[in-house]
């Protein structure tokens, strides 16, 4: 048999082949392990979370504090009669930072079982920095409040000057207030 250039370069493409295929197959087999091993620590955490997590919780003592924690939030809803002290309160507010109340339109009460929200829409004018200061007044109120939706505009003719369109929410406590049960 004669070996030619054919035979010659026939043989290097074979050989070329194998090598190929022993590479190709090295990187499957780390990928291989590499699955396996993911998978392993995938089953390792689910068995542990479906272990019992008792580690001596003391659920009495759990539930107290939870009680405890609602007692809190419901001494900072106030009575339904007591929203107009509230109401004076922003409106004092609104003064103390030098900014005008150009409309304030209550919306309806939003009733639910625990609570009730009243929105009140507002427009207020004045100096951003006063503004501001109100906002962080407004944050630091004890009672309850949230700021749904807020628009503020700038006033051309005056350097700092703006109008703010606000949603402000005050949560009160419904008549007859339903506290909660701490019965054991």
């Amino acid at each position: 048999m004669k070996f030619g250039l054919r035979e010659i370069l026939f043989l290097a493409v074979m050989i070329g082949t194998v090598v190929a295929s022993f590479l190709s197959h090295n990187r499957s087999v780390a990928r291989r392990e590499a699955t396996e091993a993911e998978t392993n620590t995938w089953k390792t955490q689910l068995a542990s979370l479906n272990q019992p997590n008792s580690d001596n919780v003391d659920w009495n003592k759990k539930i107290a504090e939870l009680k405890e924690a609602i007692k809190y939030l419901e001494g900072k809803l106030p009575a339904e009669k007591e929203i107009d002290v509230i109401l004076t309160q922003v409106e004092n507010m609104v003064k103390a930072n030098a900014l005008e109340k150009k409309m304030v339109k209550p919306l309806k009460i939003d009733r639910s079982a625990n609570y009730n929200e009243l929105p009140i829409e507002m427009t207020l004018s004045g100096d951003f920095n006063g503004f501001y200061a109100f906002l962080q007044q407004l944050e630091k109120m004890p009672r309850i409040t949230r700021l749904t939706n807020m628009a503020l505009t700038k006033i051309t003719d005056r350097d700092g000057a703006m109008q703010a369109k606000i949603t402000l929410s005050i949560f009160f406590e419904p008549d007859g207030g339903s506290k909660v049960a701490t019965s054991n």
